[in-house]
């Protein structure tokens, strides 16, 4: 005998579950709150468990996140209409790239309407090879399928009207990731004061910005031996595209920076930090890595870059430097050093101040409320 199922349930796809427990928290409480069922489908890690705490279903798939192979993302998208046909979901939001291809292209095959929510292009738009060309055209057939298309930055939308690949009036422009300020909110340093710490946290890829970010370090730790620069975030098993264990433990051996591991609760290091670096110069969509310590009334120096702009006016949140370029993001980091702790507060609270007004969640959890309302689900 076959039950009835009472509330609808909106499934939320992602390339790793850390995305959806640290970022779409907020969005999946909000969801609950208006009476959905939430179905997190993304590849099985730590933090799947996690959202089977917060009264998620869930369903793990196998998903190459960076793989270029066809057949490879073929397969994906044929794993993903099964698993839509089996658990008839209502509705899909996909995040992430290849969830917002393939898992549209499923979703269409399975006959439920979705959305994809574009939160950063990554390294296929980095350049115009081959791969931005089969990138484009797969994207351009996914989201004709999409209900609508939403984008966390302006720079990414802009770029997908001006290659034709999304209609204007599907897309909708989100005010960012969207934070919890009141989670994220200022709280005091409990390690000595005469320590300067300058705090990298992010998966620590090279497109990040990771080598610049050790290099600035090598050149001013002999200057400013007070200064310490540290690292928190995944490492790799590829050399080619981020830090390996053996390479953090070289840099660690060289007394030139401090690994502090990974961790599901990052306000404590953001707390104990004087300056939030991020170099990245990675197709960002608006990198929570600085939304967070923006929060927390951080001062910030990051790239003058997609996303990463977005959140730091240079000169008075923080600082904006040239991507890739080593030279300018030492002399930044050096100008932050001697910054008298009365500016670097204000800029701290510069920071907090602009976050709320642009970027905090609340107006984020508005444009959700009205997608339920536009997709019939209200």
């Amino acid at each position: 005998m076959s039950s009835t199922r009472t509330r609808k349930t909106i499934a939320l796809v992602s390339n790793t579950a850390w995305y959806l427990y640290n970022l779409r928290l907020g969005v999946i409480h909000f969801l609950q709150s208006k009476g959905f069922e939430i179905l997190a489908i993304a590849p099985n890690d730590d933090f799947m468990k996690l959202l089977e705490q917060e009264n998620c279903k869930t369903v793990a798939i196998e998903m190459d996140r960076r793989g270029t192979n066809p057949l490879s993302d073929v397969a994906l998208m044929f794993r993903l209409r099964k698993i839509y046909q089996v658990h008839k979901p209502d509705f899909i939001i996909h995040y992430t790239i290849k969830p917002n291809v393939y898992g549209s292209l499923a979703a269409k095959l399975a006959g439920i309407p979705s959305i994809a929510v574009v939160s950063g292009l990554g390294y296929a738009f980095s350049g115009r090879g081959w791969l931005y060309q089969i990138a484009t055209r797969l994207m351009k057939t996914a989201f004709a399928f999409a209900k609508e298309v939403w984008f966390v930055n302006k720079d990414d939308r802009e770029l997908l009207l001006q290659a034709n690949i999304v209609s204007k009036e599907k897309t909708v422009q989100l005010p960012g990731e969207g934070i919890n300020t009141e989670k994220f909110a200022p709280i005091p340093k409990t390690v000595s004061s005469e320590k300067f710490i300058f705090l990298m946290s992010a998966r620590l890829l090279w497109e990040k910005g990771v080598g610049v970010f050790v290099e600035a370090a090598r050149q001013l730790k002999p200057k400013y031996p007070q200064a310490e620069f540290q690292l928190l975030g995944f490492l790799t098993d590829d050399e080619t595209t981020g830090v390996t264990k053996a390479q953090v433990e070289k840099w660690e051996a060289e007394g030139i920076v401090k690994y502090l591991g990974i961790t599901s609760n990052v306000i404590p290091f953001l707390a104990n930090a004087d300056c939030i670096v991020l170099p990245s110069f990675y197709r960002e969509g608006v990198p929570r890595a600085l939304l967070e310590p923006a929060s927390m009334a951080k001062p910030i120096i990051t790239t003058d870059n997609v996303g990463c702009r977005d959140v730091v006016e240079d000169g008075v949140t923080g600082f904006l430097v040239k991507p890739n370029n080593n030279a300018d993001l030492t002399e930044k980091m050096e100008r932050m050093l001697n910054l008298s702790e009365a500016e670097r507060r204000e800029m701290g609270s510069k920071s907090r101040e602009k976050v709320i007004r642009e970027f905090d969640e609340r107006w984020v959890l508005k444009e959700y409320d009205a997608m339920l309302t536009r997709v019939g689900l209200a």
